[in-house]
C-alpha cells in the first residue's frame, strides 16, 4: 500500500512540473520548490482572473525568477 501511495505522489508532482510554466525545464527541482511555483502560479491565476485586472501578453520563455513577492508568500525555498 504504501509503496503505491508513493508512486501515485511522484505522479502527481510530474503532473504539476508539466503544467506549471513556470518551473525551470533545465534543472532539477525539490517537491518543496515545486509547490512553492504551484503556489506562486495559483496566485498569479487569481490576479489574473480578478474582474478589472490588466491583461498581459504571453512571454515566450516563463521568467524562472518568483511570481510574487518573498513578503507575500506563505513558504521560504
Amino acid at each position: 500500500a504504501a509503496a503505491a501511495l508513493l508512486y501515485d505522489m511522484k505522479g502527481c508532482y510530474s503532473r504539476l512540473r508539466a503544467l506549471v510554466p513556470t518551473l525551470p525545464r533545465h534543472r532539477r527541482v525539490s517537491k518543496v520548490e515545486i509547490l512553492q511555483h504551484v503556489i506562486d502560479y495559483i496566485w498569479d491565476l487569481q490576479l489574473v482572473l480578478q474582474p478589472g485586472a490588466p491583461r498581459a501578453a504571453p512571454a515566450a520563455d516563463p521568467p524562472e525568477a518568483p511570481c510574487m513577492a518573498a513578503a507575500d508568500r506563505i513558504l521560504c525555498r
